[in-house]
């Protein structure tokens, strides 16, 4: 019995990489035009997909890297590290695309967060005339007037708006719209309202309404205007996301000591893991399991918390006990989430955001559409460029069109030539941070990004998971069904086959082959010698490559 799964290289695969990312980013793509030093080329693809290429170089959440297959190896690549290389050494700005006849529809956008300019940058890139409503002075919502400086340099977020004008973005700023039904009536085709989640949540505790408690977005956004709020010597944060972070993180800069209390443990914060190392590096002394109960003059009263069933978010419920204590404050800052407001008119959800049609993303008023935090409460950038893509697509259906967006996008595979990767052991490369007691100093970046040697030599590490295939092969009479090729295979390639072979085991069985990426996990682990897995080339080279074999 021999089970051999022989793939046909004809097409390209979608890596997990690319398939992780809710923006659909072709990874693979521009990691091989930055492994051979074309920068400028890495950053034309990374835009193909993405309008906010600058804001994810550096505060993307990078699902991508977690879905990375080098993991398997020696860790996963840092994806994110390398978008900041090609949006800081790329020569010049990618040319924008063409841009089709003009439809005569016109789309009006409230709010420019990466939502709301996402869905404009897909909508004038199909014709239609798109005028973006913006309250504020400028542009981008929490991307320019909520993370902090040393997080998201302004001068490289000006690059995305940049690129989103060239397409003939209309942008108006310092206008508010409180009905949106009166952009139909001015004679706008269809509105989308991308106006984000800027209500921040209260504890509803005794004592919130004292001076010395401040909001944690308002004191962001104070920062990001210039302003230097007066937080005192003592400080102490309350949430455990990334807003909280950059509070205690800020509060560091402005000279404070700083305590930040969160109901869950260390596991279960929502914040970047990345996030919490800086600002324990940084000096944020952190309070787990436990929550505040009580604001009083100079101090607040806190309870101890230990956790309990699964709730609605899938983290364990904190449940207090009766174990108390005090923290003395100058200054309490509440960062526990924020909400959304529903414009007038709109229906909303129990949750408090927008309710939308989930097949057309139209509200309860026709020709009014919603996206971004608005429909899906706080989330991150990547996840917010992706609701601007669908909602584009279903607003360019709405006006007549096609609906597809990816027409932009070529199929090319950047050079396959250089898809062999480096051996395993060539460990990630690491930005340098700054010293703590020199960051905490000023607004500078933490991070110094890649330099174009070191970059080019990271983008070598990629497994290429797009182009290369492998003939996966079981002998089916060795194999006695001890399971850990289905165990140890991040790719899922292994089943349990339903017949016996003459041992009387029910042996391993190749199915999803076209998924292997090569790690050999399953040939390294397998004890009876009973998986072989060979290299076939790319998908423009398919001449017979390494023939990985188990020892015999």
């Amino acid at each position: 019995m021999d089970m051999t799964h022989s793939p046909n290289p004809q097409h390209r695969k979608t890596a997990p990489c690319q398939a992780a990312c809710p923006a659909g980013v072709d990874v693979p793509r521009y990691i091989r035009a930055l492994r051979n030093g074309r920068f400028t080329e890495a950053l034309s693809i990374v835009r193909e997909q993405l309008p906010f290429a600058a804001a994810c170089a550096f505060a993307c959440t990078h699902p991508c890297e977690s879905a990375c297959s080098r993991q398997w190896v020696d860790g996963a690549l840092a994806i994110r590290d390398l978008k900041r290389a090609a949006v800081e050494l790329a020569d010049s700005a990618p040319a924008p695309p063409e841009v089709p006849p003009r439809t005569g529809k016109r789309v009006a956008i409230v709010g420019s967060g990466p939502a709301g300019m996402s869905a404009a940058w897909w909508l004038s890139a199909k014709g239609h005339e798109v005028v973006v409503f913006e309250e504020r002075h400028a542009p981008g919502g929490m991307l320019r007037h909520a993370i902090p400086e040393y997080r998201l340099p302004e001068r490289f977020l000006e690059k995305d708006f940049q690129w989103i004008s060239s397409i003939g973005v209309c942008l108006r700023t310092n206008v508010r719209i409180d009905v949106p039904e009166t952009l139909l009536r001015e004679g706008f085709d269809a509105v989308l309202l991308a106006t984000g989640a800027w209500k921040s949540l209260r504890l509803n505790i005794p004592g919130e309404t004292e001076a010395m408690v401040m909001d944690g977005l308002k004191l962001l956004q104070d920062i990001r205007s210039g302003q230097t709020p007066s937080v005192g010597r003592r400080v102490v944060v309350i949430g455990g996301g990334n807003t909280a972070m950059d509070a205690a993180r800020v509060c560091r800069r402005l000279g404070a000591s700083v305590t930040l209390v969160y109901r869950r443990t260390r596991k279960e914060m929502p914040a970047l893991v990345e996030e919490i190392e800086a600002a324990l590096e940084e000096g944020v002394r952190m309070r787990f399991s436990a929550a505040p109960i009580r604001i009083e003059p100079n101090r607040v009263k806190c309870v101890r918390m230990r956790l309990g069933e699964p709730d609605a978010s899938g983290r364990a419920r904190p449940i207090p006990t009766r174990k108390q204590f005090a923290l003395d404050t100058s200054t309490l800052i509440v960062a526990i989430g924020q909400g959304v407001s529903v414009p007038e008119g709109i229906r909303g959800t129990r949750y408090g955001t927008i309710e939308i049609d989930e097949q057309t993303g139209r509200t309860s008023i026709p020709s009014i559409f919603a996206c971004g935090d608005t429909v899906i409460g706080p989330s991150s950038i990547i996840e917010a460029v992706a609701q601007g893509k669908l909602t584009a697509a279903a607003i360019d259906r709405h006006l007549g069109g096609s609906g597809t967006i990816d027409s932009l996008s070529p199929d090319g595979c950047a050079d396959p030539s250089s898809a062999e990767p480096l051996p395993p052991g060539h460990a990630r490369t690491r930005l340098q941070r700054r010293r703590p007691a020199l960051r905490i100093q000023d607004w500078d970046l933490v991070e110094q990004g890649l330099k174009a040697s070191s970059a080019m030599t990271e983008a070598g590490r990629c497994l290429s998971c797009d182009i290369r295939w492998f003939e996966v092969k079981v002998e089916a009479e060795l194999c006695k069904d001890c399971g850990y090729c289905r165990e140890a295979c991040p790719s899922r390639v292994f089943a349990r086959s339903d017949e016996f072979n003459a041992g009387g085991y029910r042996p391993a069985v190749v199915l999803r082959g076209d998924d292997c990426v090569g790690c050999m996990r399953c040939v390294y682990i397998c004890p009876d010698f009973a998986i072989h897995v060979r290299e076939l080339g790319t998908r423009e080279n398919k001449e017979i490559g390494t023939d990985r074999r188990s020892p015999q």
